[in-house]
């Protein structure tokens, strides 16, 4: 990949919803965004209504579907865009909808053992090489071009830890207001700026 074919991709997470505010487990369970959830996502929005894409892609999950709308509303020459069930959060499976702050203990010995899978659910080796094949494809099929994820907290993590190379203890920091641009160079690797 030469410097004309570096992808970018905006990478964004979707507003506060009420699970966040109940600090509950969510994965691929959705409830509807909060007031601070909609104006964050406006608010994320002015960030980057300059820039131009050449594709957007969507966890299918309900709530990065209505961040994705709100952003809509900005940005309505935005192409049309592509809902994947591989942006989806990781699978929590039977904990889903449990409070995070007393599932930590587990949440913690599963990113431990990667190849442990939730009870009925994902593990979390599984839920990186979805990512991984995801943001592959993109490099392959978007090399020189610039796209829009919106998706969830552990996929942003999961870049930020499988292609930017931060110590693997190093705890990965995403603001409520974030947007990040990861622009991926020629060996692969990508580096992450906050817009």
């Amino acid at each position: 990949m030469d410097a004309e074919k570096k992808l970018r991709v905006v990478l964004m997470r979707h507003g506060e919803t009420e699970g966040n505010v109940q600090g509950i487990v969510q994965g691929h369970w959705d409830t509807p965004l909060t007031e601070r959830g909609i104006s964050s996502t406006l608010k994320k929005a002015q960030k980057f209504k300059t820039l131009s894409f050449d594709a957007v892609f969507c966890s299918d999950l309900s709530r990065t579907v209505e961040t994705l709308k709100l952003i809509q509303r900005v940005m309505p020459q935005l192409p049309t865009p592509v809902y994947t069930k591989r942006l989806r959060e990781i699978d929590f499976g039977d904990f889903t909808g449990q409070p995070k702050k007393e599932l930590m203990p587990t949440i913690l010995k599963h990113k431990a053992a990667p190849d442990l899978p939730y009870p009925n659910g994902e593990s979390g080796g599984a839920f990186t090489n979805r990512v991984k094949t995801f943001f592959s494809m993109l490099r392959e099929e978007f090399g020189g071009k610039q796209v829009l994820a919106v998706t969830h907290y552990g996929v942003m993590e999961t870049v930020a830890r499988q292609f930017t190379e931060p110590p693997s203890y190093e705890k990965i920091y995403i603001g409520a207001d974030d947007v990040w641009r990861v622009c991926f160079t020629v060996n692969g690797l990508a580096k992450r700026e906050i817009l």
